[in-house]
C-alpha cells in the first residue's frame, strides 16, 4: 500500500470517527433496533454490611446490596455511551465504601425496614454517580439512573462471595 493510499484511508478514518454522535431513543413512533433499551448498564458487585437487628439469632446480621446503573443518553451528544459506562464503573469502589458507611451506621434494622434501606443505598449511591458524572464535560448529556437490584440479609455465618474481576473478561 502506497504511503497515499495509506493516508487517505487514516483521514477518512478520523472524519467519519469525529462526526458521530449519540442520540437518545425517540420518545415517539418506532425506534431502530440500537436505539431500544438501556444504552448502558453497570452492576456492582454485592456490598455486605453487618448491622445490628433485634429478634435474630445473633446480635448482627449481614446486609447484602448490589446496586446496578442504567446510562441513556438524554441529547444528541459527542460523548460516547462506552465513556460514561465507564465512569459510572469506575465509581464502584466510593460506591461500596459510601454504603458500607452509611448502611453500617443504621440503628438497630428489621426486615419491615427494607424499603427504607432500599432507598437509602439507591439515593446514597446515586449522589456518587452524579458526582461523578458532573466531573465529565458531556456527563450533562447522560441520564443515569442508580437501582438496588438485590437487597435481603442472612445470618453472620454468610459472607460475601469471591469476586475475580479479569480485565480481559
Amino acid at each position: 500500500m502506497s504511503i497515499r493510499v495509506w493516508i487517505a484511508c487514516v483521514c477518512t478514518s478520523v472524519t467519519v470517527v469525529a462526526g458521530c454522535e449519540t442520540t437518545p431513543t425517540p420518545t415517539e413512533g418506532l425506534a431502530s433496533a440500537h436505539s431500544v433499551g438501556d444504552r448502558g448498564r453497570a452492576a456492582f458487585d454485592e456490598i455486605v454490611v453487618s448491622v445490628p437487628m433485634p429478634g435474630a439469632d445473633g446480635p448482627y446480621q449481614n446486609l447484602h446490596v448490589a446496586v446496578t446503573a442504567f446510562i441513556n443518553p438524554i441529547r444528541k451528544t459527542a460523548g460516547d455511551p462506552w465513556q460514561a459506562q465507564g465512569i459510572v464503573q469506575r465509581c464502584e469502589p466510593r460506591v461500596a465504601v459510601r454504603l458500607s458507611r452509611v448502611l453500617g451506621g443504621q440503628a438497630a434494622t428489621a426486615v419491615q425496614e427494607a424499603e427504607r434501606l432500599r432507598e437509602l443505598a439507591r439515593s446514597e449511591a446515586q449522589a456518587v454517580v452524579d458526582e461523578a458524572m458532573k466531573r465529565w464535560e458531556h456527563g450533562s448529556d447522560y441520564h443515569v439512573e442508580v437501582a438496588v437490584a438485590s437487597l435481603y440479609w442472612t445470618d453472620a455465618s454468610v459472607g460475601q462471595s469471591a469476586q475475580l474481576r479479569r480485565w480481559w473478561w
